[in-house]
This record gives C-alpha cells, sequence and structure tokens, in this order.
C-alpha cells in the first residue's frame, strides 16, 4: 500500500524498491501472457534478469517446481542475492551474464527475459543464446520497451516530456536502446523461430501509487547524471517528483512490446 510519498533509500533497499515496483506495473501482463502461452504442471522454464523474483515465483507455482514429477525453473540474474528465497520454492538460482555466457542447449519449453535485451551491446548474440537454450516446440518470449509515449498525459502536452527526453537521452548514450521492443521482433523475425508475432501494452499510472514510485525511483537514480550533464536543474527535478506524486495526475508508462516465437518441433 503506497503513501504516495517519495523517501530516498540507501543503494541496495533503492534497487530492491525499483525492481518491486517494476513489478507492480508489469508482472500483471506478464503472468497473464505465460497462461496465454499454455505454461502447465511440468513444464521447464529459464528466467533471465529475474530481478526480485516475482515471475520465476509464479512460475515455479504452476509447474510444480520441486514436487515430485513437476516442473523446473531456473531465475537467473547477474545478481542473485535477493533470489536466494525462491529456492525455497524449488527454484534453481543461477549467477548469468547473457552478455557472455552460453546456456544448456535445449532444455527449456519457456524463455523469458524482461526490460534485458534491450540494455546489451549485442543483442543479435543475446538472442541467438536464448533460441538455443529451447527445447523443440518451446517458446523464446521477450519483452522489451518503447519508451516514447512515456509520460503521456492529459494534464499537458509536454507533461515531464523534459524529464524523458533528458533521462533517456543520457540511458541511450551508455547502451539502452529506447525502441528495443521493435528490434525484438525483428531478432526473431530473422531468427529460427515460428509462429512469430508481438504485441504491446501500457500501463496508466496514478501519481501516488507504488507503479508511480517506479519512476520517481528511476527518475532519482538518474538525478545525479541528468545535473551534471547541465540537462535539468535540481529544482525542476524536484518538481517532478512532487508531480509524480500527486494523485490527480494521470499518466502513460512506456510501451512494452511482447515478442513470441517458439522453436520448431
Amino acid at each position: 500500500m503506497s503513501t504516495g510519498e517519495y523517501v530516498f533509500s540507501p543503494t541496495w533497499e533503492r534497487e530492491t524498491d525499483r525492481l518491486l515496483t517494476n513489478e507492480a506495473v508489469w508482472d500483471p501482463g506478464t503472468l497473464e501472457r505465460f497462461d496465454r502461452l499454455g505454461v502447465a504442471p511440468g513444464w521447464s522454464c529459464l528466467e533471465v534478469g529475474a530481478g526480485a523474483g516475482g515471475a520465476a515465483r509464479w512460475l515455479a507455482e504452476r509447474v510444480g517446481a520441486g514436487h515430485p514429477g513437476g516442473g523446473r525453473v531456473v531465475a537467473a540474474d547477474l545478481e542473485i542475492g535477493r533470489l536466494d528465497p525462491l529456492a525455497e520454492r524449488g527454484v534453481e538460482v543461477l549467477r548469468y551474464d547473457l552478455r557472455s555466457e552460453d546456456l544448456p542447449a535445449g532444455q527449456f519449453d519457456l524463455v523469458h527475459a524482461r526490460m534485458v535485451v534491450q540494455h546489451l551491446p549485442d543483442r543479435a548474440a543475446a538472442v541467438a543464446r536464448l533460441t538455443a537454450a529451447l527445447r523443440p516446440g518451446g517458446w523464446l518470449f521477450l519483452e522489451d520497451t518503447d519508451s516514447l509515449p512515456l509520460f503521456r498525459s492529459a494534464v499537458s502536452e509536454d507533461f515531464l516530456q523534459d524529464i524523458r527526453a533528458a533521462g533517456y537521452g543520457l540511458m541511450r548514450q551508455s547502451g539502452h536502446e529506447p525502441r528495443g521492443g521493435h528490434f525484438d521482433l525483428q531478432l526473431l523475425l530473422a531468427g529460427p523461430l515460428v509462429d512469430v508475432s508481438a504485441e504491446g501494452r501500457v500501463v496508466m499510472m496514478q501519481g501516488g501509487s507504488d507503479q508511480a514510485r517506479h519512476y520517481q525511483l528511476w527518475l532519482d537514480f538518474m538525478r545525479p547524471r541528468i545535473v551534471e550533464a547541465g540537462l535539468l536543474s535540481e529544482a525542476r527535478i524536484d518538481e517532478a517528483q512532487a508531480q509524480m506524486s500527486d494523485p490527480a495526475h494521470w499518466w502513460i508508462s512506456q510501451v512494452l512490446i511482447s515478442s513470441y516465437g517458439r522453436r520448431p518441433a
């Protein structure tokens, strides 16, 4: 339950909060799509970039991980400290770097990565690694964003657009691809998978909500770089934080593009 108040947290706690609020925004739609793909007891699933573990936890319950005759879930990330509690639910936790490490070939009925591939320097190589991990008939499910529509609102035509431009402009300089979801689809179409398709979704944000807090944490993280680059003042960033805390303000998220492809049986 959110009070709408923005509070600064130390680095580990702040990043944990960011991951949990990201799940608050995106997990409901992701879990709905797992269900539509037919994830069932006995499936073997790999969650890459598992974050705080919400998606992997749902997958473990659905496939029966850790139970006799049940399925398997592997939660992989560079930072796995937040994933340790998943072991109690039968989830295998793997420290893994998609930029450079191959995965066991042909083992998974589902491989899912959300907001991972668009941050990588060699996206084609990353998608090839994920594809190779699929069993025949298995699904690759990628989710990355198009950030251009972020903060569109009835409040005003330019609501928080200076914030979006400054923050995402700097992120792009660091390797983030703001149209990553579009390129996911192109990579799947160019590869060996069949039944390739894609769709986009947005989430309406209300100021002061847990979902809105996700963007406040993002802006807090970006603040030093934005100010150092001379793009916006501290006062403007404080004003933006207050705008995001106001329950009267509603805006849309980025478009999250979900792309799917199946390895031929």
